[in-house]
């Protein structure tokens, strides 16, 4: 285990409309008001989902998709350095009017129904993303 203190430095409400998409706007936002580490949290409604569950043999994601009203039951996620550029890493949990809940990696594709609330805290010193050799993926560095 690793750990660094990263302090924070400002907490931003972002309110998502109809038609939006989570991942892209996150990401404007994130660009818009030059974050390059947080963590944030989100609840709302969305009319389509992409979600992703990662594959460890074929070290790809499989998609899942939803074209349906889904209820946000939680979405988390953070934002950290990749090559110099802020990416948005987020899991989404949704539910059907069922009750059924789906979840797995946050992709495109997930669209605004009726609204997304988000609560963002930017920390003070940035983390970085570096490429990892055994999983094929850029993970959080504390080296």
């Amino acid at each position: 285990m690793k750990i660094r203190e990263i302090g924070i430095s400002r907490m931003l409400f972002i309110k998502l409309e109809p038609g939006d998409d989570i991942l892209e706007s996150l990401t404007q936002a994130v660009t818009d008001n030059s974050i390059k580490t947080g963590f944030f949290t989100a609840i709302g409604a969305i009319n389509q989902a992409n979600i992703g569950f990662y594959l460890m043999d074929q070290k790809k994601y499989q998609t899942i998709t939803f074209q349906e009203d889904l209820e946000i039951l939680s979405c988390i996620g953070d934002i950290t350095l990749k090559d110099g550029s802020p990416v948005v890493h987020a899991h989404l949990v949704v539910a059907d009017h069922a009750g059924h809940a789906f979840g797995g990696h946050l992709l495109s594709g997930c669209q605004i129904s009726v609204t997304g609330e988000v609560f963002l805290v930017e920390a003070k010193i940035p983390l970085i993303r570096k490429p990892d050799e055994k999983f094929q993926s850029f993970l959080i560095s504390l080296d």
